[in-house]
């Protein structure tokens, strides 16, 4: 069921400037419209939209990948986040042409529990990934990153590529930063999305931080790296690598 909100404007006044007639609004009046299954379906509405439905469905319907195996969605780590955080941390590195030493994928941001295997398309990309957050870079230092770690600990574990630690008490030990352990006073590279960069998901330590954005959606980024990995003739797949695990 969907809730539609019609609104109208009533323009009561106009006034005259440079020879220009200009018109403000006084008020703003709506009314809501509950439309079920059972509405009446407008045939000139529907024959009007078709085309463009017609169009938007070839397009998502278009296959841009092949999963080799059921691809899941699970904490503390799942074989969905894993190709996420890849997808992410390799074609951030290409667009920014840097290194980048972690890359994160907020894990209600992904939207889909699981990719079945056999064909991956386009719509189904932006069923995973619908919102429109852009990969940011944010340097920081290794106490800070340790002050982030622990938050995703306590979320109970998020997607990551390029580190990895061990939840306990809901904090985040035996960390690894590209298999060496966490510098508490280096420097490092990290990518997010800009809602997590800009403090979303109660991420306060990363909120006041420097970003370097260049508007590259996360979304585009799974798109290009799946549709790369297809025309290299290799399937989507991945494993559990305990980049994130609960302590024993």
């Amino acid at each position: 069921m969907r809730r539609f909100m019609l609104f109208s404007l009533l323009f009561t006044g106009a006034f005259m400037v440079s020879c220009h007639t200009g018109y403000q609004p006084r008020q703003v009046q709506y009314d809501g419209y509950t439309i079920t299954d059972t509405a009446k379906k407008s045939e000139a509405l529907t024959a009007l939209l078709r085309p463009y439905a017609d169009s938007v469905n070839k397009s998502m319907n278009g296959v841009i990948a092949i999963a080799a195996m059921d691809l899941e969605k699970k904490q503390p780590e799942g074989t969905l986040g894993n190709v996420l955080a890849d997808a992410m941390l390799a074609m951030a590195q290409e667009k920014y042409h840097t290194h980048i030493d972690a890359a994160f994928v907020n894990y209600g941001g992904v939207r889909l529990n699981m990719i079945p295997a056999g064909n991956i398309t386009l719509g189904k990309i932006f069923e995973v990934a619908p919102f429109d957050n852009a990969i940011v870079l944010q340097q920081i230092s290794g106490k800070t990153f340790k002050l982030f770690l622990d938050h995703v600990a306590g979320r109970g574990g998020w997607p990551c590529a390029g580190v990895s630690f061990t939840i306990k008490d809901k904090k985040a030990v035996d960390i690894a930063v590209n298999g060496q352990p966490l510098d508490e006073m280096a420097v490092y590279t990290i990518a997010n999305n800009d809602y997590i960069a800009n403090g979303g998901d109660n991420c306060d330590m990363l909120r006041n931080l420097p970003a370097d954005n260049i508007n590259y959606l996360f979304r585009d980024a799974v798109i290009a790296y799946f549709a790369k990995q297809h025309r290299a003739g290799r399937k989507i797949s991945a494993t559990i690598e305990n980049r994130v695990s609960n302590a024993q």
